[in-house]
């Protein structure tokens, strides 16, 4: 295994180890595991197999979603596939798949300081003052026309307390006198993520994003971990502000997603 692989998987189980501890039951089985988490039932992310056995066909991963997923009860469906090849094997099958999507998730760690400034001051607030904001940024997130718009955003800022309850409670927000992005910082296992970046609309392309990953990037350093990593979409921009920061690419995460 490269240095890189190694280092990928140390990200996911670190990731896996939260799951373990914000879910409400764990099911351990010869394909890998199920995390189920009824209280959350619409929020994905809560409740998912992380499936680490290879050579599965796009028809037996789709069964074993309905059975363990599906007979709990949850009208989603979402996997993850532990190996990264077995994950790249697999996407064009569900990519052709309807109603499936694969996500690609880029696992970034940092690897150096890139010197840069930031373009607004931030402030460090546990999530209970960060509240409103986060609300807004998690309402906005959603897409239009979602069912149960509310009682989602309920679930996602419950699923967040559940997380930094064992991970950590810091947020950053900027700028510090009238914040409109936010991020968190989780810590545990020799190991720091960088999680939740968001700016609200009407703020953006004013470098709070940046301003915020700095600032937790700050902070993490400070604890002296031996990874500080964030992960974000492969399809998406923000990829790019990260690379800057000083965050390289160690491997890529494949989550196979069916909606509602």
């Amino acid at each position: 295994m490269s240095a890189d692989a190694t280092i990928r998987r140390r990200l996911l189980d670190f990731e896996i180890d939260l799951g373990r501890r914000t879910c409400d039951e764990v099911r351990e089985e010869d394909w890998g595991l199920g995390f189920l988490t009824p209280s959350l039932p619409q929020v994905w992310d809560a409740s998912f197999l992380v499936v680490e056995r290879s050579g599965l066909a796009v028809e037996e991963l789709v069964r074993l979603g309905d059975r363990v997923l599906g007979e709990a009860g949850f009208a989603h469906r979402t996997l993850i596939l532990a190996d990264e090849a077995e994950g790249a094997r697999l996407q064009p099958g569900f990519e052709a798949l309807p109603g499936w999507e694969v996500e690609r998730v880029l696992y970034m760690t940092w690897r150096g300081d890139s010197g840069r400034e930031p373009a607004a001051s931030a402030t460090e607030l546990p999530l209970a003052a960060a509240l409103p904001l986060r609300r807004e940024l998690v309402r906005e997130s959603m897409p239009p026309g979602i069912e149960l718009l509310e009682q989602t955003v309920d679930q996602l800022l419950e699923d967040n307390r559940r997380t930094v309850a064992v991970a950590g409670d810091r947020w950053f927000l900027a700028p510090a006198e009238e914040p409109a992005s936010a991020c968190c910082l989780l810590a545990g296992q020799g190991i720091a993520q960088i999680e939740d970046v968001g700016t609200l609309e009407r703020a953006r392309e004013r470098g709070l994003a940046q301003a915020v990953v700095l600032a937790a990037l700050a902070e993490a350093r400070a604890l002296a971990p031996e990874l500080i990593f964030i992960a974000a979409d492969a399809a998406d921009w923000p990829q790019l502000i990260y690379a800057k920061l000083g965050f390289e690419t160690v491997g890529v995460l494949h989550t196979l997603r069916r909606q509602p």
